[in-house]
């Protein structure tokens, strides 16, 4: 009945043609469909002559097209040179953009440092451009503790990682952030490919002490991971584990842990607490195991299911107390809450 109905108005408004019947359904399985026209806007059509005039190869051009919402304002001259600019960019060799994004967008896109991040994968793929200068600043990586530390602790957030600070922590144990998560990246190996461009490597900034090298920390026998509990810091955990297979969970989440339990100590995933799109992107019951799910990983994520907890709720005692071991030493008391 539905689809019968939804025949009937597409017939009313025109969209399809058919021969009807007395219920002005179909005769026959014999459908006409009338296409839509398509108007495009002045600034559509004059990017596309200018795409056209700087002699942009058609298959490239037709998906540069797609930037037009973004060039609204932008008058037919500048186009044109924008248009020139991107072609000409096209075919420089490889060494001319062995640099950082900003730093080529600048220097050749109309001295504008964010046009190549403007650009989608699809855009840069048909310029031959590589996909690592759509990344918009430096990675850079916070870093405390000594030399010859007892542990290595990768923490989300910067605040969370300056109340590791001041517990007294870094003085035994190398903590390690890079701002939420930007954490993840380091599952790509950036950090221990020799290979990898210099301009696309963490940047390693010593907030106190004298901690080893990032790879050194990375490569530690002991490497754990304190982010908030939620869903997303599962989804991290589980980018990280590829590049750090020794990863554990911090046994710093043995007090976050009773805090979900607690309606006046945890949020729902909701838009106040600027977490409202986690349950649709990390549906936890629905999506097969991961390789790198492992028992401490399903107790966290069965924890967080409903409500979370950010770790910045943590006191700096427990912190200290619990920053150089691994949520396994105290997993089971807390599998039985």
């Amino acid at each position: 009945m539905s689809i019968n109905e939804a025949l009937r108005e597409l017939y009313r408004c025109g969209l399809v043609t058919y021969q009807p019947d007395a219920q002005q359904l179909p005769v026959s399985g014999f459908l006409g469909v009338q296409a839509a026209a398509v108007v495009l806007a002045s600034h559509e059509i004059a990017w596309q002559q200018a795409l056209e005039a700087a002699h942009m190869e058609p298959g490239a051009a037709a998906i540069l097209a797609q930037l037009a919402p973004a060039l609204a304002d932008l008058g037919a001259s500048d186009m044109l040179v924008l248009a020139r600019a991107l072609k000409a960019l096209r075919g420089r060799p490889a060494e001319a953009t062995d640099d950082a994004g900003f730093n080529v967008s600048a220097r050749h896109l109309m001295g504008s440092s964010k046009v190549l991040s403007r650009l989608s994968r699809p855009m840069l793929d048909a310029l031959d451009l590589p996909l690592r200068l759509h990344a918009p600043s430096p990675r850079y990586i916070l870093c405390a503790g000594p030399s010859e530390p007892a542990a290595t602790l990768l923490i989300e957030n910067p605040r969370a990682f300056e109340n590791a600070i001041r517990s007294g922590l870094s003085v035994t144990v190398a903590i390690v952030c890079t701002f939420g998560f930007g954490l993840s990246y380091l599952g790509s190996e950036l950090w221990a490919d020799d290979g990898v461009s210099q301009h696309d490597r963490p940047i390693l900034i010593v907030r106190d002490g004298t901690p080893p090298p990032l790879r050194q920390l990375l490569a530690a026998e002991k490497v754990f991971l304190w982010a908030d509990l939620d869903l997303a810091a599962m989804n991290i955990f589980r980018s990280l584990k590829g590049a750090i297979p020794q990863l554990r969970m911090s046994a710093i989440y043995e007090e976050m842990v009773p805090m979900v339990l607690d309606p006046a100590r945890s949020h729902p995933y909701a838009v106040l607490f600027d977490k409202s799109g986690q349950l649709s992107r990390y549906p936890h019951d629905s999506a097969a195991p991961s390789p790198f799910d492992d028992e401490d990983l399903a107790m966290l994520q069965a924890a967080c299911s409903a409500r979370a907890g950010d770790q910045e709720a943590v006191e700096e005692c427990s912190i200290l107390r619990l920053g150089a071991q691994s949520l396994g030493v105290n997993r089971r008391g807390l599998a039985e809450m």
